[in-house]
Protein backbone atom coordinates (compact mmCIF):
# COMPACT_ATOMS: atom_id res chain seq x y z
CA UNK A 1 0.00 0.00 0.00
CA UNK A 2 2.96 2.32 0.96
CA UNK A 3 4.17 1.64 -2.37
CA UNK A 4 1.42 2.59 -4.35
CA UNK A 5 0.93 5.77 -2.66
CA UNK A 6 4.21 6.91 -3.50
CA UNK A 7 4.21 5.76 -6.91
CA UNK A 8 0.90 8.16 -7.03
CA UNK A 9 2.31 11.03 -5.36
CA UNK A 10 5.28 10.38 -8.24
CA UNK A 11 2.89 10.28 -10.92
CA UNK A 12 0.52 13.44 -10.31
CA UNK A 13 3.65 15.43 -9.29
CA UNK A 14 5.33 14.16 -12.92
CA UNK A 15 2.03 15.66 -14.40
CA UNK A 16 2.28 18.63 -12.70
CA UNK A 17 5.88 19.13 -14.07
CA UNK A 18 4.75 18.13 -17.82
CA UNK A 19 1.76 21.12 -17.71
CA UNK A 20 4.11 24.00 -17.40
CA UNK A 21 2.24 24.10 -13.37
CA UNK A 22 5.22 26.23 -12.06
CA UNK A 23 5.34 29.10 -14.96
CA UNK A 24 1.69 30.20 -14.66
CA UNK A 25 -0.16 31.84 -12.07
CA UNK A 26 -3.39 31.10 -10.55
CA UNK A 27 -5.15 33.78 -11.59
CA UNK A 28 -6.91 35.72 -14.23
CA UNK A 29 -5.33 38.57 -16.65
CA UNK A 30 -6.30 41.48 -13.95
CA UNK A 31 -4.39 39.70 -11.68
CA UNK A 32 -0.69 38.88 -14.38
CA UNK A 33 -1.36 42.78 -14.83
CA UNK A 34 -1.19 43.83 -11.31
CA UNK A 35 1.57 41.08 -10.27
CA UNK A 36 3.64 42.81 -13.74
CA UNK A 37 3.17 46.29 -12.45
CA UNK A 38 4.33 45.63 -9.19
CA UNK A 39 7.62 43.30 -10.29
CA UNK A 40 8.13 45.69 -13.08
CA UNK A 41 7.58 43.03 -15.46
CA UNK A 42 5.90 41.99 -18.71
CA UNK A 43 2.58 39.77 -18.91
CA UNK A 44 3.33 36.60 -21.42
CA UNK A 45 -0.63 35.48 -22.08
CA UNK A 46 -0.96 31.84 -23.28
CA UNK A 47 -4.13 31.84 -25.20
CA UNK A 48 -5.17 28.31 -25.27
CA UNK A 49 -8.00 25.63 -25.74
CA UNK A 50 -8.65 22.55 -24.02
CA UNK A 51 -9.31 21.22 -27.34
CA UNK A 52 -5.79 22.40 -28.71
CA UNK A 53 -2.96 19.63 -29.57
CA UNK A 54 -0.40 22.18 -30.01
CA UNK A 55 -1.40 24.01 -26.87
CA UNK A 56 -0.97 20.67 -24.98
CA UNK A 57 2.62 20.17 -26.67
CA UNK A 58 3.25 22.99 -25.86
CA UNK A 59 2.54 22.24 -21.65
CA UNK A 60 4.38 19.19 -22.39
CA UNK A 61 7.77 20.57 -23.75
CA UNK A 62 8.34 24.44 -23.46
CA UNK A 63 6.45 25.12 -20.72
CA UNK A 64 8.28 22.25 -18.50
CA UNK A 65 12.06 23.35 -19.94
CA UNK A 66 13.44 24.93 -16.72
CA UNK A 67 15.71 27.36 -18.72
CA UNK A 68 12.25 28.66 -20.32
CA UNK A 69 10.36 28.36 -16.67
CA UNK A 70 13.70 30.60 -15.39
CA UNK A 71 13.33 32.68 -18.06
CA UNK A 72 10.14 33.57 -18.28
CA UNK A 73 9.63 33.91 -14.51
CA UNK A 74 12.34 36.63 -14.45
CA UNK A 75 11.10 38.78 -16.96
CA UNK A 76 7.40 38.50 -17.05
CA UNK A 77 4.07 36.90 -15.66
CA UNK A 78 2.41 34.04 -17.73
CA UNK A 79 -0.99 33.48 -17.42
CA UNK A 80 -3.10 30.74 -19.10
CA UNK A 81 -6.29 32.19 -21.21
CA UNK A 82 -8.99 29.32 -22.78
CA UNK A 83 -10.25 31.13 -25.78
CA UNK A 84 -13.62 29.61 -25.12
CA UNK A 85 -14.03 30.65 -21.51
CA UNK A 86 -12.70 34.46 -22.40
CA UNK A 87 -13.62 35.29 -25.92
CA UNK A 88 -13.92 38.86 -24.69
CA UNK A 89 -10.32 38.64 -24.38
CA UNK A 90 -9.65 36.39 -27.40
CA UNK A 91 -11.37 39.02 -29.49
CA UNK A 92 -9.92 42.04 -28.05
CA UNK A 93 -6.00 40.91 -28.92
CA UNK A 94 -7.63 39.27 -32.60
CA UNK A 95 -6.70 35.82 -31.59
CA UNK A 96 -7.26 33.87 -35.18
CA UNK A 97 -5.63 30.82 -34.41
CA UNK A 98 -4.24 28.74 -30.92
CA UNK A 99 -1.67 28.81 -29.53
CA UNK A 100 -0.94 32.06 -29.49
CA UNK A 101 1.39 33.81 -27.48
CA UNK A 102 1.05 37.55 -26.55
CA UNK A 103 3.33 39.71 -24.40
CA UNK A 104 1.77 42.64 -23.30
CA UNK A 105 3.35 45.30 -20.86
CA UNK A 106 1.65 45.48 -17.55
CA UNK A 107 -1.14 47.87 -18.68
CA UNK A 108 -2.44 45.13 -21.26
CA UNK A 109 -0.60 47.50 -24.24
CA UNK A 110 0.90 44.26 -26.60
CA UNK A 111 4.53 44.60 -27.32
CA UNK A 112 4.82 41.17 -29.18
CA UNK A 113 3.31 37.87 -30.30
CA UNK A 114 3.98 34.62 -31.55
CA UNK A 115 1.43 32.39 -33.64
CA UNK A 116 1.67 28.69 -33.42
CA UNK A 117 3.84 25.98 -31.40
CA UNK A 118 7.85 26.48 -30.19
CA UNK A 119 9.94 24.07 -28.83
CA UNK A 120 11.80 25.61 -25.99
CA UNK A 121 14.76 26.72 -27.98
CA UNK A 122 12.53 28.48 -30.64
CA UNK A 123 10.77 29.99 -28.01
CA UNK A 124 13.93 31.14 -25.81
CA UNK A 125 15.44 32.93 -29.23
CA UNK A 126 11.97 34.76 -29.72
CA UNK A 127 11.96 35.75 -25.92
CA UNK A 128 15.17 37.20 -26.06
CA UNK A 129 14.01 39.64 -29.03
CA UNK A 130 11.68 41.13 -26.62
CA UNK A 131 13.17 43.98 -24.52
CA UNK A 132 11.77 44.39 -20.98
CA UNK A 133 9.28 47.24 -20.69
Amino acid sequence: MKKLIVSLIAFGMLAIGARGEGLFIDGDFDDAKKAAKASDKLVMIDFKAEWCGPCKMLDRTTWSDKEVINSVRERAVAVKIDVDKRADLASKYGIRSIPTIIFTDANGEEVSRSIGYRDAEGFLKEFDRIGNS
